[in-house]
């Protein structure tokens, strides 16, 4: 039994994950485990393993764009298609990707594939929208509509402007709810900020999500660095996962509703190796 320090994520609190690397004694990763091959404990209870997800399941990417009148008066439209021309083009083929607007309303463009000539198509023919931005609308509605609890690595990746956000209100208590969610669904959240008039909640709310879930954060004041950004943010997703590809992702019932403080984990094997991780965060930037 693997002893774990750090506390793992508690989302509904009935439910927590941890993640797991095994490997043999060679080195090399074991794959074709299944939730029968995992023992996991709280405080020496040993609980129930709803899912044992690989590592090497693809990312689910959904991909918010802020197409608000702020990028035509930066004339960033350009410069945008071109950043997420560079994105789907550097991101690894086997990621799904979900394409969104988020100006006025939260708009599908491409619903989650891995055609890369659809992703280039709904990115070529991008206009700008009317209203301000939906930042927070688009991400809430994102996380509630477009996953669910069988995405073994949902990613949301945020390229926002800091222009007018008309979102409705979420409270102190509603954000911090809706980022424990994240973090229990195993989720990672990207954002791109252009900033064109110096900063603002896009780039708070941005900072925020990015520091809690271990994601990519980004800001700039020129809508000519968005296509090296997106393609450099592309490259760390993919190296990310080929880094995290060994971890797999346990989720388990506990019996009440307290996490417990001591975590243990075992597998089932001809003396494998096992770590244990709290999350898959990026290392800092």
């Amino acid at each position: 039994m693997v002893a774990l320090v750090a506390a793992p994520a508690a989302f509904a609190q009935s439910q927590g994950q941890l993640f797991a690397s095994i490997t043999d004694q060679a080195g090399a990763p074991v794959e074709g485990l299944t939730a029968e091959s995992f023992q996991v404990q709280e405080d020496g209870a040993i609980m129930k393993i709803l899912s044992a997800n690989p590592g090497t399941t693809p990312m689910k990417v959904a991909l918010l764009v802020d197409n608000s009148e702020a990028i035509m008066l930066s004339n960033g439209l350009s410069a945008l298609r071109n950043g997420l021309a560079g994105f789907f083009e550097t991101l690894p083929l086997q990621h799904e990707v979900g394409l969104f607007t988020v100006a006025g309303r939260v708009a599908p463009v491409v619903d989650f594939t891995t055609d890369r000539d659809e992703l280039l198509a709904g990115a070529d023919g991008l206009f700008s929208g009317s209203g301000g931005t939906k930042m927070i609308d688009g991400m809430r509605e994102t996380w509630d509509r477009r996953f669910s609890s069988e995405d073994a690595w949902p990613v949301i990746v945020m390229v926002m402007t800091d222009g007018p956000e008309t979102s409705g209100n979420m409270n102190e208590d509603q954000f911090t709810a809706y980022t424990l969610d994240l973090l229990g669904g195993g989720a990672m959240v990207h954002v791109v900020v252009l900033e064109t008039r110096g900063g603002g909640m896009q780039s708070q709310i941005g900072q925020n999500l990015t520091q809690n879930t271990g994601g990519f954060y980004r800001s700039m004041n020129s809508p000519t660095a968005l296509q090296d950004t997106l393609e450099e943010l592309a490259t760390t997703m993919g190296d990310h996962f080929d880094e995290m590809s060994p971890r797999y992702r346990l989720v388990y019932e506990r019996p009440g509703d307290t996490p417990g403080e001591q975590m243990g984990a075992g597998v089932v094997g001809p003396n494998y190796k096992m770590q244990l991780f709290a999350d898959r965060r990026l290392p800092p930037q």
